[in-house]
């Protein structure tokens, strides 16, 4: 279902009632229509001044409606029950997205219409801006705690060479002291014996080759702990072993190992204020929880903000846009219009351009890349076009 709304403006000739009538005349069967209340006390400065801001006002348009779905995309992740597809599940003060546009009203105690369109867009774009800033750094502080509880998820499915060993190892086994300490090797099961036949033999000399006595040890061990490789905890076809040594001698120990096609790996543990990976996950997904909860509240109340910002820049733009195309005084009749389906747009499209034809001259369509706020790319239309998506289903 498309949930895209038009809203346009038409010269109110020969009086605002007809044309209201004609625009309803259009819609008859094919769409839904309201009017679309933009202010008449308005402030309108000069053309010039007007000219000048018809482009910045559509680039701020394509921010503030970037930073709406971006927070309206996020609502719609985070709720545990999904909207059903293409639904308007948002609302503005109790009132849904399409009531809240039907029914518009400016809000003069938050945008005076006292100022300037140039300062109303400022304070468009300084509040919007603020608070897409806020949502980078709440979106950055979630993210984080959701990716360690996420990584810790997928290293429970991975192999031993890589997942979280504290729910494996006992704390009491890990020497981590002044001269010594634990490491754990991942090897293959038939790598083993292998790896037991040579672990006491690794020299701080490269060069030397220690000569084996009749039990089968070294005769000489340069600093591994003879018998410290047991096995701890196996897993398919690996299995981890420890091993203990002289802790200047762990970096030496790690390259003489890597010959052997083993794993390596160091496990750091506060014995003090130790908590095990289980106690650990369960904290980040408390503290991710609580961080969503918070999360969700602050996008709710600032979608609201975010929103009402969108509508009342679409207002502005109508009328500053109205006066470049129609002229002044300002006189014109803004609606809101949703076609009732995808295929009825051109319907609707050929009725609006038979009534208000005579404000789209052929002239006019040739110069459309003069037309202030135009893009050149779109199609021109005998009246004002603007257009709000209020889809926030996350594709």
């Amino acid at each position: 279902m498309d949930l895209r709304y038009w809203i346009i403006a038409v010269p109110a000739k020969p009086s605002r009632e007809t044309a209201y009538s004609s625009i309803q005349h259009s819609c008859n069967g094919i769409a839904d229509c309201a009017k679309f209340n933009v202010p008449s006390s308005l402030r309108v400065g000069t053309l010039d001044s007007l000219m000048s801001m018809s482009d910045e006002l559509v680039k701020i348009d394509h921010t503030v409606e970037v930073t709406a779905k971006k927070i309206g995309h996020q609502i719609y992740s985070l709720k545990e029950q999904k909207p059903e597809k293409n639904t308007i599940f948002l609302s503005i003060g109790g009132a849904s997205l399409s009531d809240y546009i039907r029914r518009f009203q400016w809000d003069t105690a938050k945008y005076s219409v006292r100022l300037s369109v140039q300062e109303l867009t400022h304070r468009f774009q300084e509040q919007v801006g603020s608070i897409e800033e806020e949502y980078r750094q709440k979106m950055t502080d979630y993210s984080n705690v959701a990716h360690a509880v996420a990584q810790y998820e997928r290293s429970l499915q991975a192999n031993l060479a890589i997942r979280d060993l504290t729910d494996l190892v006992d704390v009491d086994d890990i020497i981590d002291s002044e001269f010594l300490i634990t490491l754990f090797i991942v090897c293959t099961k038939h790598q083993e014996k292998e790896w037991e036949a040579v672990y006491e033999s690794f020299s701080s000399d490269p060069d030397s080759a220690p000569s084996k006595d009749s039990g089968g040890r070294p005769s000489v061990i340069e600093y591994v702990v003879p018998g410290s490789s047991r096995r701890v905890a196996e897993e398919g076809d690996q299995c981890l072993l420890t091993v203990t040594l002289l802790k200047r001698f762990k970096e030496l120990f790690k390259q003489e190992a890597v010959k052997y096609h083993v794993t390596v790996r160091e496990v750091k543990i506060d014995k003090e204020n130790y908590k095990s990976g289980k106690e650990k996950y369960q904290e980040m997904k408390k503290e991710m929880k609580e961080k969503q909860n918070k999360l969700f509240q602050w996008c709710q109340t600032n979608f609201t903000e975010v929103f009402t910002a969108w509508a009342h820049l679409k207002a502005l733009r109508v009328h500053v846009e109205s006066i470049l195309r129609f002229g002044l005084p300002p006189e014109y009749v803004a609606a809101v219009i949703k076609p009732f389906k995808v295929s009825n747009e051109k319907t609707l499209r050929k009725n609006m351009e038979k009534l208000f034809a005579e404000h789209g001259s052929i002239h006019m369509q040739d110069l459309k890349e003069d037309v202030p706020g135009f893009n050149a790319n779109e199609k021109f239309y005998p009246y004002v076009y603007l257009e709000m998506d209020l889809n926030y289903c996350k594709d």
